[in-house]
This record gives C-alpha cells, structure tokens and sequence, in this order.
C-alpha cells in the first residue's frame, strides 16, 4: 500500500439501511486496497429530520446547544454501524466522531464553521488503520460543546479532512450520476457534465441545485482539492471532476439553477438619506441572516426609497420582526412581505458582456406568462425570482431556449 489518502463522502441516501451500508462497505474496502481511506458518513436517510421533529416536539424553539448535541448523535449511528461491517469484511477501521478526530469549530450552534482540524490526531489515527470513518456535519468548540456545521455539512468535512491530509482526491458519493445542466428530475434530457470548474460548481451551489454545500465548493477552490461528484449505487462510473480553471469558451451557459427557499421582504419609503441600507444589513447580520438579491427604488416626488430583498424562507420570520423593529427608528412607512418566490438561475460565464443571454432568457418567460419580480446579474449567474407555482416551467423553458441539453457530448472529452 502507497502513503497516498483518499476521502470518500457518502450521503444519508446512501447509507439509508443496513443493505446500503454493506454496499457502502463494499466501495471503501475496494478503495483501501490502493490506499489509506477517510470516510465521511452523513446520517442514515431522514434521521436528521426525525431528530428536528423529535426537539420540536418537546420546545416550538429548543435549545441551539441541545439541538446540536441531539443531531450530532445521527451520524454516530452511520459511523459505527460502517466501521462494524468493515471490520467484518477484515478492514482495520475505527469510527471516530468530529470531536474525537479532532475537528474544531467556532461556538456557533447550528451552523459553525471548521477553524481547525488537528493533523497530528489525524495522522496518528491513520498509522493504525487503514480506514477512519469520520462523523460528517459536526465538530467541538475549544471548550467541548459538539456543534454542527448546517445543512449540507457532510460535505464541508469531507473537504476540509481532504485538505488537512493533503488527499490525492475527494469523491462525494450521492444517488445520481454526477452534475447535470439542471435536476434531472425536472428536466429528463438535461445533460451530464462531466468536468466542471470551481467557480461554476460554487454559483450552481449558491443558487440552490442541489449538487454540493457552497462552503465545500469554496473551500476545494481554496485549498486546490479534486472534487468528483459519483453515484454509489455505479461505483464503475467517473461521475463529474471538479478541478480549477475556467469555463471552456464553448460552453457560456453551463446549467440552470431553481431555489423555491426564497422569501422577498420590503421596507417601504424609507428616508434617502446616506446610513439607511448599513443600519438595515447590520441589523440582519447580528441575527445571522443572510441577505441575497436587493433592489432599491427612488421615489423623487417624495424624496423616499424603498429597499427590497430576499432571504431564505427559514429566516422570513424573524427577518420581517428586525425591520419592524427599525421601522420606527427609519421613518419607514410600512414592512411588506412576498412569500411566493422562487428564484430561477441561468449559470455561465461573462454573462454582463453578452446582452443576448438576457435578452433570450426574459424574452422567454414573458412569451410564456411568467411574470418577473425581481432580477439580479453578475459575471456568472442571471437571476429571476417567480412566483413558486411557475419555477419548475421556468427552468425546463430556459432548459430549452439555451439547448442545455446538448452539453453532455461536448464536455464528454475533457473527462480525466
């Protein structure tokens, strides 16, 4: 056996039973004979949710603290129960939790971020096995209190396990084949893109395909991790490479992107007056909420303005109780809400400098009724919120008008 690493990251649905825990099993013990092997394992199908539906039922608000430390215990499940079968199969393995591989976080409950991982833990552990098989989605704070990382965290501890032990690659095991122009669930001829940059995987990320967690992708950019994104139930299958550099010249559009988590909210005739949009986001942030597109309208008969903004629907609540707060403090006249949004993405690359893209993409939802309420641009992405009932028909329409469906052939070629 050489000295390389490899990590592997397998999702809730893959390790949903014990019949795919053995599959599981299967792949890694495959893989631990060419190398030594991280495993990441997220929780056994929908325990996560069984667990958040348990707290609630005890507090309509349970205790950040408690709840991480409830939540945490669902991966501890997967890990064991894989190490067990591994070890029947005759693999030197050992299950560790975040906080026994020593993952350490910021004291933030319910969506802490990695601040470090200790390397020498890592590679003490791994002289005695040939496979550590690590609880995704959680870590501990200086003081011992486990947190987790928010949705999606499995894959941020893959990554950051990868770059700690300078791995030779990182594969994230899923139900599906690898990345596509958009859900194929959606769409049935969206293409397969076989090798994708960062920086197109992190705006799929971001605009709600649900193909990777954005810190993940952010942090493979950062530290130059190869990332492949593969079917565990097609082990023989590449899936989609994830590298760095850019987009080829071929391919402007690269995907389409569908968030339904999307809630608008308005402060409406606000003052204009320098300080108003720092005091609004600064208020938000000390809350932790997260802001996306804003458009801001002048009003010159009366000297006012209104701001408007999306926020994910989890946050709308007490989105809409921080700006009731500053209403009176503002001189804002009243706080407006639209629950009714889904935001709508085209991804690619120089969309500022190619009026046609946006052109084609409005064009296209207007001639088929579907009214636009909000739009944000940037280099990579263009961005539409709809109302939720006409996002499906959205994606599948620009789908069609940007002839996604044709990729899969051309980035077939550029598979390493």
């Amino acid at each position: 056996m050489n000295n390389e690493i490899k990590v592997l990251k397998f999702g809730g649905t893959s390790v949903k039973s014990i019949g795919r825990i053995e599959h599981v099993a299967g792949i890694v013990a495959e893989c631990a004979k060419q190398c030594k092997v991280i495993v990441v394992v997220s929780a056994m199908g929908d325990t996560t949710d069984y667990l958040v539906k348990m707290a609630k039922s005890c507090s309509g608000n349970p205790e950040k603290r408690e709840l991480d430390l409830l939540l945490s215990t669902g991966e501890q499940v997967s890990i064991a129960l894989l190490a067990i079968k591994l070890q029947d199969m005759g693999v030197q393995a050992r299950s560790l939790t975040g906080g026994q591989v020593g993952i350490f976080t910021e004291s933030i409950h319910t969506n802490a971020r990695i601040v470090d991982i200790r390397k020498e833990t890592l590679a003490d552990r791994l002289k005695d096995n040939d496979v550590l098989v690590v609880a995704g989605f959680q870590g501990v704070t200086e003081t011992g209190d486990v947190t987790t990382l928010g949705r999606g965290g499995s894959d941020t501890t893959a990554v950051a396990l990868a770059a700690a032990v300078d791995a030779t690659g990182c594969d994230i095991y899923t139900d599906v084949d690898g990345i596509y122009t958009t859900d194929p669930n959606l769409v049935k001829n969206a293409a397969l893109l076989r090798q994708l940059s960062y920086g197109e995987v992190l705006e799929m990320a971001r605009l709600g395909a649900k193909v990777l967690h954005p810190r993940a992708v952010e942090l493979a950019r950062q530290y130059n991790v190869k990332l492949r994104v593969r079917n565990t139930f097609k082990p023989e299958d590449k899936g989609t490479l994830i590298v760095g550099g850019e987009m080829e010249i071929f391919r402007a559009i690269s995907s389409v992107a569908i968030d339904k988590d999307q809630a608008a909210v308005a402060i409406m005739d606000v003052p204009d007056q320098p300080g108003i949009a720092g005091k609004i986001t600064q208020a938000l942030a000390k809350r932790n909420i997260g802001i996306d597109m804003i458009v801001q309208s002048f009003h010159p008969s009366i000297d006012h303005n209104s701001i408007a903004f999306t926020v994910s629907s989890d946050a709308l609540d007490e989105t809409v109780l921080v700006l009731e707060e500053l209403k009176a403090q503002l001189g804002a006249r009243s706080v407006q809400v639209d629950a009714d949004c889904a935001k709508v993405s085209l991804i690619g690359a120089g969309l500022v400098e190619q009026p046609d893209i946006p052109a084609r993409m409005f064009t296209t939802l207007g001639e088929n009724s579907i009214n636009i309420k909000m739009i944000s641009t940037s280099e990579m992405k263009l961005s539409c919120v709809v109302s939720r009932d006409n996002a499906e028909k959205a994606a599948r329409l620009i789908h069609e008008a940007f002839e996604l469906h044709l990729l899969e052939n051309k980035s077939a070629a550029t598979v390493v």
